[in-house]
C-alpha cells in the first residue's frame, strides 16, 4: 500500500503547489505507523522525529494504516512474529510466519531471516582468525532471500517494502546497479519510505548519477538530494538543501540540525559546526548520534574542557556504543598529543 493516501495525492495535484505542513505531518505519521508495523525502527524514528518537529496550526488526524487483502486472516500469526522480532528472536519469528502470504508477513519473515544472517555474520567475524577468514565471512541467507524475492517479483506481488528488502539483498550481494533499480521501484510504490531513499543515496557514485536517477517527484526528494550530496562531499549543494528544509518547516528538527552541523564540519567551518553541535547537544543531551564528529570538532579547536565534559556525558548515556568509544578515543588522543609535546619540550631543553 502507498504511504500517502489518495486524498493527499489528489489535494497536492489540485493545488499544484507544495503540500501544507499539516499534510507533511500526516504523511510522516502514516510512514511512522507503517514502518513501525514492519519493524523498520530507524525509518520509523526518522519519520516521527520529523513529524514532531513540524509546528502546524491545523489539527492533524491520526492516519489509518491500510493492509493487504490477506492480512486479516494472518493477523494473529503476524503479531506473534512481530513480538518475537521485538525480542530479537529473528529465526523463531521467521519460523512462526512460515506459510504466510500477506505482504506484511512475507516482508517480516524475510527481513527476520536477513537480520538473523547478519547477526550470524557478525558473530563469525568475532571468531575469525586473520584477514582471509574475515574476508570470507558472509550472510549465508542472502542467496535464499534473493531466490524467494525473485519468485514473488515474477508473480508481480512485491510491494514497496519488499522491493526495499530486495534492494538491500542485492546491495549485500555486490550488485549495485540492480539494487539501485529496486530501490527506485520501492520509492515509486512507497515514496515516504526513508530507508529506500537513504540506501539509494548511498549507491550514488557521482553527481551525474545522482541527478540522472528517475526518483519520484515527491517532497522527500530534497531530503534525498541533501543526503546524497553530503555523501558525495558536494557540501555547497548539501548546505543549500538543508538550509532550505530548515526554513520551510523543519527548523525544530534534530535531524536537520545535525545534518547542517555535519555539512559545516566537512566544509571545515569548525566554529560554525561547534555552535550547531553544541545547540543540538543542549536541546537533546541524550542523543549519541554524531557526537563522535562533535568530539573531532572540539579536538581540532583544542577545546579540551568541553571535550572532557562531552566524554563524561556520553559514557553516562551509553558506555559501549561505537560513538561513545570514538569520543573517548578522541579524548585520549588529545592527552597523548599533549604528553608528546611535553616530552619534546623537555628533550629540546636538555639539548
Amino acid at each position: 500500500a502507498c504511504l500517502i493516501t489518495h486524498a493527499m495525492q489528489m489535494a497536492a495535484e489540485e493545488s499544484r503547489g507544495p503540500p501544507s505542513l499539516a499534510q507533511l505531518k500526516q504523511g510522516l505519521l502514516l510512514s511512522f505507523l507503517q514502518c513501525s508495523e514492519r519493524g523498520l525502527v530507524y525509518s520509523a524514528n526518522w519519520a516521527i522525529e520529523l513529524a514532531n518537529s513540524i509546528e502546524s496550526d491545523e489539527l492533524v488526524a491520526t492516519p489509518s494504516v491500510d493492509h493487504s487483502p490477506l492480512f486479516p486472516s494472518e493477523r494473529t500469526r503476524y503479531y506473534l512474529g512481530r513480538s518475537l522480532y521485538d525480542l530479537r528472536e529473528f529465526r523463531r519469528a521467521a519460523h512462526a510466519l512460515r506459510g504466510c502470504q500477506s505482504d506484511e508477513a512475507f516482508f517480516l519473515r524475510l527481513y527476520c531471516l536477513y537480520l538473523a544472517g547478519q547477526k550470524t555474520k557478525e558473530d563469525n567475524r568475532v571468531d575469525a582468525i586473520g584477514p582471509e577468514d574475515l574476508a570470507s565471512v558472509e550472510n549465508t541467507e542472502l542467496v535464499g532471500l534473493k531466490k524467494e524475492l525473485a519468485e514473488r517479483d515474477q508473480a508481480q506481488q512485491l510491494d514497496g517494502f519488499a522491493c526495499y528488502l530486495y534492494g538491500v539483498v542485492l546491495k549485500e550481494l555486490r550488485l549495485p546497479s540492480e539494487a539501485r533499480a529496486m530501490f527506485l521501484r520501492s520509492l515509486h510504490l512507497s515514496p515516504l519510505l526513508w530507508a529506500s531513499w537513504k540506501e539509494l543515496a548511498q549507491l550514488c557514485d557521482s553527481r551525474e548519477m545522482l541527478y540522472s536517477l528517475e526518483v519520484p517527484n515527491h517532497w522527500l526528494r530534497d531530503f534525498f538530494l541533501a543526503e546524497a550530496s553530503l555523501n558525495l562531499q558536494l557540501t555547497e549543494d548539501a548546505l543549500s538543501y538543508y538550509t532550505n528544509l530548515n526554513l520551510v518547516g523543519f527548523s525544530n528538527s534534530a535531524y536537520i540540525s545535525a545534518q547542517l552541523a555535519l555539512v559545516n564540519y566537512h566544509m571545515k567551518d569548525f566554529p560554525q559546526a561547534a555552535l550547531l553541535f553544541a545547540a543540538l547537544h543542549e536541546i537533546d543531551p541524550y542523543r549519541i548520534t554524531d557526537m563522535d564528529v562533535y568530539s573531532n570538532v572540539l579536538f581540532v579547536q583544542e577545546r579540551v574542557t568541553e571535550l572532557s565534559r562531552l566524554a563524561q556525558e556520553v559514557v553516562k548515556v551509553d558506555k559501549y556504543r561505537s560513538e561513545t568509544c570514538s569520543v573517548l578515543g578522541t579524548y585520549v588522543q588529545w592527552h597523548l598529543k599533549m604528553n608528546s609535546i611535553v616530552v619534546h619540550l623537555l628533550l629540546t631543553k636538555a639539548v
